[in-house]
C-alpha cells in the first residue's frame, strides 16, 4: 500500500526506512487475506460438494432408504465399497485421477459414509456420519490441493418427500456440523476447521430459465460474540478465526450452485475483520444480471481499508 511520508527534509530517509517496511507488513496482510479467504471458499465448496455427491448417492442404496424411484446421476471419480452395508456403511473411494466438475479437479482418499440415526436417511431427523480419511482434493489449474482428516455429521432436518419437491412445495434441508477436521495444504501448511451452518435446497419446475433448484446457507449457531456463526477454527498462519453471515448465501443451478448471486459473511481474525460480499459485478457492485461476475473482498488492518473484486 502507498504510505505518504510526513516529515522534514533531514529525516527523510529514516521516514521512508519505516514507510517501506509498513508497505511490506501491509502487503503481507493483503498476502494472507486473499490466502484465507480462498481457504475459506475452497474448504466450503468441497465440504459441500462431498455432502451432496453422499447425499446423492445414498438416495439410490435401498439400505438406506431409496426415494420414490428418482436416480441420481454416476458420482465422479468415486467408487463405493457397500462391503458393510448390511451396518449401514458405505465406504466412498476417489481414484485421484479422474477430472471432476468446473474447476477441475481430482480427489483421491476415502470418506465412509454410515447411517448413525433414524431407520432411513429419508427419516426427518436422520443423521449420515462422514469420516474424512487422507480425502484429497487438488485443483488442476494450478495443482493447489487440500486434504481433509476428520468427523462431519449430516442432518436431514425435513426428510425427504420427492412428490412435493419435485412439485416446488416443500425443500430440502440439512444441518451439517464438524468439529476439529484437520486440514493440509500442498505446501506443507496445516489448520483446523469446525463448521456449523444450515443449506436448504428448494426445485423450481418452471421459469423462465427452466427448471432449476436454489441453494441458500446460512450459519446457525452462536460462538465468541457472534450470531450465525458458520465456521471457526485456526488457520494456515495460525491465527484463530471465527466467520459469520450478515446475510445468508444464495445460488442455484441456472447460474451455477458455487456461483451465489447474493450474500455477505465476515471473517474475524485476529480482532481484524474480513467481508465477503457475494453476487457482485466487475466494479464490486450487487449484480443487476441474471448471474453475478464474483464476489467483493473488504478488510481493515491496522487502520487500512483495502479491498478487491475476484472472479468466480
Amino acid at each position: 500500500m502507498k504510505k505518504q511520508i510526513i516529515g522534514i527534509l533531514s529525516a527523510a530517509l529514516l521516514t521512508g526506512f519505516i514507510s517501506s517496511c509498513k508497505k511490506d507488513d501491509q502487503q503481507k496482510l493483503d498476502e494472507q487475506t486473499r490466502q484465507f479467504n480462498d481457504d475459506s471458499n475452497n474448504y466450503k465448496a468441497e465440504s459441500d460438494q462431498a455432502d451432496d455427491d453422499v447425499n446423492n448417492a445414498v438416495n439410490d442404496i435401498p439400505a438406506f432408504g431409496r426415494g420414490a424411484g428418482v436416480l441420481s446421476s454416476p458420482l465422479c471419480g468415486v467408487t463405493i465399497d457397500s462391503s458393510q452395508l448390511s451396518q449401514k456403511i458405505l465406504f466412498f473411494n476417489f481414484d485421484g485421477v479422474t477430472p471432476c466438475f468446473s474447476p477441475s479437479r481430482t480427489r483421491s482418499g476415502q470418506i465412509k459414509v454410515q447411517l448413525t440415526s433414524g431407520a432411513s436417511w429419508h427419516d426427518p431427523g436422520a443423521v449420515l456420519t462422514l469420516t474424512y480419511n487422507s480425502f484429497k482434493v487438488t485443483r488442476l489449474s494450478d495443482n493447489k490441493s487440500i486434504t481433509f482428516n476428520g468427523v462431519k455429521t449430516l442432518e436431514n432436518v425435513n426428510g425427504h418427500n420427492w412428490l412435493t419437491f419435485l412439485m416446488g412445495t416443500s425443500t430440502f434441508k440439512y444441518r451439517s456440523r464438524a468439529y476439529n477436521v484437520q486440514v493440509s495444504y500442498d505446501n506443507g501448511a496445516s489448520a483446523v476447521w469446525n463448521q456449523a451452518y444450515m443449506t436448504e435446497w428448494l426445485y423450481t419446475p418452471t421459469s423462465a430459465h427452466g427448471a432449476y433448484i436454489t441453494f441458500t446457507c446460512n450459519g446457525d449457531t452462536t460462538m465468541n460474540g457472534y450470531s450465525n456463526v458458520s465456521m471457526w477454527g485456526v488457520n494456515r498462519f495460525s491465527q484463530a478465526f471465527t466467520t459469520n453471515y450478515n446475510t445468508q448465501i444464495l445460488s442455484n443451478t441456472y447460474c451455477g450452485l458455487w456461483r451465489p448471486n447474493s450474500g455477505e459473511l465476515v471473517h474475524h481474525v485476529n480482532a481484524n475483520t474480513y467481508s465477503l460480499t457475494l453476487g457482485v459485478d466487475q466494479n464490486g457492485n450487487p449484480t443487476t444480471l441474471d448471474c453475478a461476475y464474483g464476489y467483493k473482498v473488504t478488510w481493515t488492518v491496522n487502520g487500512t481499508t483495502n479491498s478487491v473484486v475476484l472472479s468466480y
